[in-house]
């Protein structure tokens, strides 16, 4: 059984949801530490002028967990986000296919970053068609930290295969892995191009952009960059 441990990111790109599909169960990691400047409340999407950062204005202190982090609802970031992303994509193919319901997501009452990112998530896999089995970390009672955290989550949620991120080649203790028996495997994510709008394409975009433009077909232009590295 393969497993994904990834924190709740907004609107992430293609790859992200890649290592959905290709997981059997896939944990959101919201009971790790907020990351600032991160994709944590920010992505990219493509405009007239060049891509740019669509950003959740969050409220935070210093070690806050991400389940802890609240949306700054002081800032009219809602009415600005739809503004963006209509003058970005209303004339894209599927526009009027998504945004609706994109939308209805936006007008909820949203206090805390993780849910907010969360629900997005659900969203897109429902309408990507990827059926992975969701969990929580914060529900896992993870009392460890790095690498022995998510062994023990591998442990709680039954894997014996574990997929990281291209980064875990820098950070990972793959000897925690092996000793428990659970293999790893390093997504190198072949970044696929398709159709969009503005010129040149643009690499690592949320997955509004591939959604817009390309519809029903998007989770077979994601799976076409699927790519691990097995590591032990």
């Amino acid at each position: 059984m393969k497993a994904a441990i990834h924190q709740p990111n907004f609107m992430p790109y293609l790859g992200f949801f890649d290592k959905c599909d290709y997981s059997d169960i896939f944990v959101i990691y919201d009971s790790t530490q907020f990351k600032k400047n991160d994709f944590q409340n920010r992505n990219k999407i493509k405009g007239r002028e060049g891509w740019f950062w669509l950003t959740v204005p969050v409220t935070y202190n210093f070690g806050d967990k991400i389940s802890e982090v609240r949306i700054d609802n002081s800032k009219k970031w809602k009415e600005k986000h739809l503004k963006s992303i209509r003058a970005c994509y209303s004339r894209s193919k599927f526009f009027n296919r998504y945004f609706p319901d994109i939308e209805i997501v936006y007008r909820k009452n949203w206090i805390f970053l993780s849910e907010f990112n969360i629900a997005l998530i659900k969203f897109f896999l429902n309408k990507l068609g990827i059926n992975c089995k969701i969990l929580l970390s914060s529900q896992l009672n993870i009392d460890r930290f790095g690498t022995n955290a998510l062994v023990e989550i591998c442990k709680k949620v039954g894997c014996n295969e574990y997929l990281s991120g291209i980064d875990g080649k820098q950070y990972l203790d793959l000897t925690r892995f092996d000793i428990e028996n659970i293999n790893v495997k390093i997504q190198n994510y072949k970044h696929p191009k398709y159709h969009q709008n503005f010129g040149d394409f643009e690499s690592h975009l949320s997955i509004l952009d591939l959604l817009f433009n390309v519809g029903p077909n998007s989770l077979k232009i994601i799976r076409s960059g699927r790519y691990y590295e097995s590591q032990c």
